[in-house]
């Protein structure tokens, strides 16, 4: 098994890409896959539809998220491609929890499930580089039956499968606060009633 080049890539780019192919994205031996138009939140009841007039998402430190990427992919019958979060994206505490490769035969986007294990809150950007893919050649071609049409964005059954409220870091942190205030009122409530009812008693 060897790894296509950057330049294999390039020269390949036709049988490797369905969509949105750019050459500024190939590396030495992967291509840098950027943000799609879908990110869905686990918090929200709906996808988000990002675009260059509202090209951000923000992922607080938990949170669970399903990512679409703008490049739709292909993978010769002889090829299997290897996915992965791009470093910089690492260090700040994004992980892939969604599987590591794509089989051969697959055409369509990729959507990434991801989580947020990071102190901080991540930015993400519309059309930004955020994954990497790399292709491997097999030492025999794969046989077996084609993958079935891919993901054109992020189905329902992903959404119901890693769907529903998470509790962040973010989360948690807000309902100390909502708490210790709540405390603070009561209490003030609290010694305020005793220190009238002591004063009644002694008068």
């Amino acid at each position: 098994m060897g790894f296509l080049s950057g330049d294999q890539i390039k020269d390949l780019h036709e049988e490797l890409f369905e969509e949105n192919y750019t050459p500024n994205s190939v590396k030495q031996v992967c291509y840098d896959l950027r943000l799609g138009d879908e990110v869905f939140l686990t918090d929200d009841p709906e996808p988000k539809k990002l675009s260059r007039e509202s090209p951000y998402v923000t992922l607080p430190p938990g949170q669970f998220a399903l990512l679409k990427t703008l490049e739709a992919v292909s993978v010769p019958a002889q090829y299997v491609g290897f996915i992965s979060i791009r470093k910089t994206f690492k260090f700040r505490g994004l992980i892939n929890i969604s599987g590591f490769h794509v089989d051969p035969t697959y055409r369509g986007h990729l959507i990434f499930a991801v989580q947020n294990v990071g102190p901080r809150d991540i930015l993400l950007e519309y059309e930004h580089p955020v994954f990497l893919i790399m292709w491997a050649k097999l030492e025999a071609e794969f046989t077996g039956p084609k993958r079935p049409p891919g993901y054109d964005g992020i189905t329902l059954d992903e959404m119901a499968q890693f769907g529903g409220t998470s509790t962040t870091i973010a989360s948690l942190r807000k309902d100390l606060d909502s708490l210790s205030l709540s405390v603070k009122i009561y209490g003030a409530i609290f010694v305020s009633a005793l220190v009238a009812l002591l004063i009644k008693g002694l008068f």
